[in-house]
């Protein structure tokens, strides 16, 4: 739209009818030209009209403190007020007042061409639809999780978590975890619940050794070289044997445990009171 007003020729055409007694006896025409102002054409969002002419507005985030149609004083909104339209106004809008004794964040900075709205901080939602007050989110309870986690507007839902998964903590924003699947190597030592994950230990490679283990007095008793010694049991309550011919009386069970650290293997395997035994041990990897 163009400032100032706008004109046009205009053309008016006048007739003068004379009569008697009914009869039309002479006809007059007269031809008047003149000028009209147009209606000015303005832009609604940015100007306003004026007589006739096309003002301009003050832009969003400030207002006009000094009004003139073609330069216009315009001046920036103060702290903590905004306008988010152009204007004709002298003063700004004052932003809303976010509580925070009633949970409400208070954002900062504020904006001086929008209007602020006021949310409810992380960890609560409106108490209401016209949402006033803030409350706390639902907290789900170990062997629940969040089905929907809470926002500024919605409270959270929980669910029992389903199985092969578990949720460990109180929280209102968990979900419920898969349990964990072990590695190869690895099997469940112990399966999981709803509020445990599985335990997973390294599985045992099997490898055979074979150990010589000193016979038994039961599979000895028919051999007449090794009779049990009169006292029967030593200091420590193990029970003896002694070889004939030998003064020394040594315990079973001392004798076994010593024999398992002496590194007379050879020697062993030839004795005819030491047996061969089938044993399986784990061999972990370093």
């Amino acid at each position: 739209a163009k400032m100032g007003a706008l004109v046009r020729p205009q053309t008016y055409l006048i007739l003068l009818l004379e009569s008697h007694n009914g009869l039309l006896l002479k006809c007059h025409a007269f031809i008047l030209q003149g000028m009209t102002v147009a209606q000015a054409s303005c832009d609604p969002e940015t100007q306003y009209e004026e007589e006739g002419q096309c003002c301009l507005m003050c832009k969003p985030g400030t207002s006009m403190s000094t009004k003139d149609c073609k330069n216009p004083r315009c001046q920036s909104c103060p702290d903590n007020h905004y306008q988010d339209k152009y204007t004709t106004e002298n003063k700004c809008l004052l932003q809303p007042y976010c509580d925070r004794n009633k949970n409400f964040e208070d954002p900062f900075p504020k904006s001086k061409t929008q209007k602020s709205i006021c949310e409810c901080k992380v960890g609560f939602h409106c108490s209401s639809k016209d949402c006033i007050t803030c409350v706390e989110h639902t907290v789900c309870q170990p062997g629940y999780g969040a089905k929907v986690i809470g926002t500024h507007i919605l409270d959270t839902e929980c669910e029992k978590c389903p199985d092969g998964t578990f949720n460990n903590n109180t929280s209102w924003d968990a979900h419920c975890r898969k349990w964990t699947e072990c590695e190869t190597g690895y099997h469940v030592e112990e399966k999981g619940t709803h509020t445990t994950d599985n335990t997973c230990e390294e599985k045992p490679t099997c490898t055979e050794t074979t150990l010589n283990m000193p016979l038994t007095p039961e599979e000895n008793e028919d051999d007449p070289s090794h009779e049990l010694s009169s006292e029967g049991f030593t200091e420590k309550g193990n029970q003896v044997m002694q070889e004939r011919g030998k003064e020394e009386i040594v315990s079973r069970q001392e004798s076994q445990l010593e024999s398992q650290f002496e590194s007379q293997e050879d020697s062993q395997s030839m004795d005819p009171f030491y047996k061969p035994v089938q044993a399986c041990t784990s061999a972990v990897e370093s």
